[in-house]
């Protein structure tokens, strides 16, 4: 039963549409609609002849079968009967400025309701029950529908409280629980009470059904409370849009515990925040949680995390997260992570982590992609299924294939890897580990002098390219440097670079031999060195810096 209460200044008086008719049936569902008879046609079909008369529908793939056939008589009435008659009692229908949203929602409610108006406020309470057993509904959200800047749950015996400040004309209340259908009431004021207030845009976010949900993940979890997990249950994708928001913490905010549920062209979080996405620019001392996407800027402190797609620019001093899709650009003091990067880089000082990438990612310690990359560079490591650009780490690459991978060290499954053995025109005895892509390679190698007054041992580092690789032949060019050391290895200043050419005869699959003239550059070995530098036809001068031709052969054994 519903209780009217005089109030100082003002009459209201309640008017109810129906209490199991939902409010957005004044839009689209309220929309008067003529249909054909159909036989035996699939609900899509149905479906596509409602879209021609400009409808569009958001639903869980899994709630009903769109192939099953279904056959109907003419209809001429409203859009909420012809769906309901369709689909059957057991689905709810919202509403946004573009979707009409199909929920599953077996059960009913009843409420019951009292309201106080004051010149600045108005107070709305009562209980809601289950309408067939009577018992009390605990934790569903109850909004205004209108201005969508004030929510409340109800607590255990069914109870709530709607504090609604400077009310409009009219003040329409909602009462959403998951599997219930939606609840409306509509409460006009005498005053211009047939002059609705303006309805704030709406919105509907189809990947609340996905798995990859904010609130089942660590961070979301850990910054966010129970009230916006709830409501997110209840209201499904359903969201609204906003020019502002403040927020000292998640339930904290203008827009109450319904922040969660707003997407706002302007945050401003003095701790952090919570909301349904950002189409603006958001700003958080310490933290940033969006439940859906992020379009724009995004900066905070220490967190950005991000239930939805990212496009835009977003920058922490900490971490980065992103569930879904990223374009754009991501900078993160220790970590960023998201599930595919689009377009755009990622670029931080630890560590980035996607599962796949179209863009590039830079870090200083580590870049990993669990399954395509576009480019990766990393100080120290790079870590990719398929690389389609070139991988850059200062000491490794691991990944199912790469064609153009520069590290001391790769580990490509589908690539290059290479024992080899050689002497040299200066005499140096040598093991050579080649390691890389299809095309790309780098070598790393050890070795002593046969007999050199001044150095005993070396060490090799080069970056090498495979030009052709025949059946019975290859061809191979390779930019080296050698540091000389010491017989007690200490290094020493003289330097070798070298240009190879490397033809290879293939034995069989895995034996070649090679001979590789090569133009190089020798630093003087002698510790009384003559300055100045000299061209010679073969081998370099102990006593002078020497531009010479030289040459090595080998025997190499393929992994």
């Amino acid at each position: 039963m519903y209780i009217i209460r005089k109030a100082k200044l003002f009459v209201a008086f309640i008017f109810l549409f129906t209490l199991h008719f939902q409010l957005s049936a004044q839009g689209k569902l309220g929309k008067h609609i003529r249909m054909t008879p159909f036989e035996q046609v699939s609900i899509r079909h149905i479906f596509g002849a409602l879209e021609e008369q400009g409808f569009a529908f958001s639903y869980n793939s899994l709630l009903f079968n769109v192939d099953s056939l279904v056959s109907t008589k003419s209809f001429d009435g409203l859009c909420i009967d012809y769906l309901e008659e369709i689909l059957g009692p057991n689905y709810g229908f919202k509403e946004t400025s573009s979707h009409i949203i199909i929920t599953y929602a077996p059960q009913r409610m009843d409420v019951e309701v009292n309201m106080n108006v004051h010149e600045t406020r108005a107070v709305i309470s009562g209980y809601v029950r289950d309408l067939r057993t009577e018992k009390a509904i605990a934790d569903a959200s109850i909004y205004d529908k209108y201005a969508f800047n004030t929510s409340t749950l109800s607590d255990k015996n069914g109870y709530f409280l709607l504090d609604i400040k400077k009310p409009g004309h009219t003040v329409a209340i909602v009462w959403s629980k998951a599997n219930y259908k939606d609840t409306s009431m509509m409460m006009l004021l005498p005053i211009e009470a047939l002059k609705l207030a303006e309805k704030k845009k709406t919105g509907f976010y189809s990947m609340h059904d996905s798995k990859k949900s904010i609130f089942n993940s660590f961070f979301g979890r850990l910054f966010t409370g129970s009230s916006q997990r709830v409501q997110s249950v209840n209201l499904g994708g359903f969201f609204a849009y906003s020019p502002f928001q403040l927020s000292l913490t998640p339930g904290l905010s203008t827009h109450g515990s319904l922040e969660s549920q707003v997407v706002n062209n302007f945050s401003l979080n003095i701790i952090g925040g919570s909301t349904a996405g950002v189409d603006g620019t958001e700003l958080g001392g310490v933290f940033n949680v969006n439940q859906y996407d992020m379009q724009g800027m995004q900066v905070a402190g220490v967190l950005n995390v991000v239930g939805g797609n990212v496009h835009g620019l977003q920058m922490s001093g900490g971490g980065n997260v992103i569930l879904h899709n990223f374009s754009g650009t991501q900078l993160g003091g220790i970590w960023n992570t998201a599930d595919t990067l689009k377009k755009g880089f990622q670029a931080v000082g630890v560590v980035n982590r996607v599962n796949e990438s179209n863009g590039t990612q830079i870090a200083g310690t580590m870049n990993i992609s669990r399954g395509y990359a576009g480019s990766q560079i990393a100080g120290g490591i790079n870590i990719a299924n398929k690389v389609k650009g070139i991988q850059l780490a200062g000491l490794l690459n691991i990944a199912d294939s790469s064609d153009y991978p520069i590290a001391v060290l790769n580990l490509i499954k589908k690539g290059h890897k290479q024992l080899s053995f050689q002497v040299d025109d200066s005499h140096l005895l040598s093991t050579q580990f080649r390691s890389g892509g299809r095309i790309l390679y780098s070598l790393i190698g050890i070795g002593a002098y046969i007999s050199q007054p001044d150095m005993q041992y070396a060490t090799e580092f080069g970056l090498g390219a495979q030009l052709l690789n025949r059946r019975k032949f290859g061809l191979a060019t390779e930019l080296v440097q050698r540091m000389n050391f010491d017989d007690r290895m200490h290094m020493q200043d003289a330097q070798r670079f070298s240009l190879r050419i490397i033809p290879s005869w293939k034995m069989t699959k895995h034996w070649h031999v090679y001979a590789a003239p090569s133009f190089i550059y020798s630093e003087a070995t002698a510790s009384k060195a003559v300055s100045g530098v000299q061209w010679k036809a073969w081998g370099s001068d102990r006593f002078k810096n020497t531009f010479h031709a030289g040459g090595a052969i080998g025997l190499s054994y393929l992994f």
